[in-house]
């Protein structure tokens, strides 16, 4: 699909006094992200959802509006259904995406798009070739904090950026209370499909979708994954990398070290660095996270302080009015209703299905630990310190 390249800082298209309809398929945990927040756009219509777990689906649409679909063939044969939210499980994220896009249906799909490139692109060339509108999430570049950081960015308030950090450290998820975890509605999070997920694929995107809409595709990067807390979990858990390290560069020429894992303390920051300047957001998945602006300062002497006190950016967008009350606060229902606005219009929404595909490659790499990883050789020597066998730190102390 052609790439929008007007709305190139991530604003949401405006809608027209249309409506359009939309359902979910699959109500699970973050069906509630959804439900929550579509109240803040007017044109987009919930004609209800389907779930096999039919208490499910009716919970939903006893919480959010529409009705209980019986059978995910009615809901391809509802000419009222416009788009169709994909929030089942990763691996039927293909199934479902292509059976919606061959029924004539608008996608919007949970992260990621597909569990493989091969199967992502096929969806993006089948959406293209029907004519249909295909995107991911996340959606969060549409929150206040992204939006802010953003137009700083292009407005040139660091100057020229040269580097980004950024973090989605969630803390040791092994020993969280993970199985009590539960939302609105009372659905279990669930941890053995995230797990099995991986780190990478669940959460890489919350900063690539931010760090490629600011400095263009990824166009070299290295990688490295590692699973550091297996024997921490029940014995026949499937587990996927808890530590992801990465190196990216992107086509502006900024470069970026990103950090996702389950291991580090929490860390969901970035920090934006320019050639006159640094752009720091405390917490990526907080929609109101305040966007903070240290500029260079005139110093001299003996001293190695160069930048001013930081000062806080005024939001460029106003806040949500529905919110999902939980631990975090991302914006989750705008990437539908951006989709929907852009159908109305004609025109291809921000997360295209270009831009969500690029961010599943760079995605996929990341979880794959694709770089250049080399042995070091270890000489001969006498210093126990250099011998390979593990051992307790030991101090420079005598």
């Amino acid at each position: 699909m052609a790439n929008e390249g007007s709305r190139h800082a991530g604003v949401p298209l405006e809608p027209s006094g249309e409506t359009v309809g939309v359902v979910f398929v699959g109500c699970g945990y973050a069906a509630d992200f959804y439900g929550a927040t579509m109240p803040n756009y007017r044109h987009v219509e919930i004609k209800g959802a389907f779930d096999v777990d039919k208490q499910r689906a009716a919970t939903f649409v006893a919480e959010y509006g529409g009705r209980v679909f019986s059978d995910f063939d009615e809901v391809l044969g509802d000419p009222d259904v416009a788009i169709v939210v994909n929030l089942t499980p990763v691996p039927q994220h293909y199934t479902v995406s292509k059976a919606a896009l061959l029924a004539g249906k608008h996608v919007y799909s949970e992260k990621p798009l597909a569990s493989s490139l091969p199967e992502a692109t096929e969806l993006v060339e089948l959406a293209r070739e029907r004519g249909l509108l295909l995107s991911s999430a996340p959606s969060t570049i549409f929150s206040q904090a992204a939006q802010t950081l953003l137009r700083a960015v292009g407005d040139g308030l660091i100057g020229k950026p040269l580097l980004a950090h950024a973090s989605l450290d969630m803390g040791a998820l092994a020993f969280m209370p993970y199985t009590e975890w539960r939302s609105r509605r009372g659905v279990p999070w669930p941890y053995l499909d995230e797990v099995a997920n991986g780190c990478v694929m669940e959460h890489a995107g919350y900063q690539l979708s931010w760090l490629v809409a600011m400095f263009g595709p990824v166009v070299r990067m290295a990688a490295h994954t590692s699973l550091q807390l297996e024997d921490k979990w029940p014995g026949k858990t499937e587990l996927a990398p808890d530590v992801s390290l990465g190196f990216l560069e992107f086509a502006s020429g900024t470069v970026c070290r990103l950090s996702i894992g389950w291991v580090a303390p929490a860390d969901l920051s970035l920090t934006v660095v320019g050639d006159q300047g640094v752009l720091t957001v405390s917490d990526v998945w907080q929609a109101s996270a305040p966007v903070m602006l240290q500029r260079h300062a005139r110093t001299s002497g003996k001293t190695n302080a160069y930048l001013q006190e930081a000062e806080q950016l005024p939001f460029v967008v106003p806040p949500a009015q529905h919110r999902y009350d939980d631990t975090h606060d991302l914006t989750v229902g705008a990437g539908v209703a951006d989709m929907a606005a852009a159908a109305l219009k004609g025109e291809q929404p921000f997360l295209s299905a270009d831009f969500s595909l690029h961010v599943l490659d760079v995605s996929l790499r990341l979880s794959e630990g694709r770089g250049v990883m080399e042995d070091v050789a270890l000489p001969a020597s006498d210093d126990k310190k250099l011998t390979l066998a593990p051992a307790m730190p030991r101090t420079a102390a005598r």
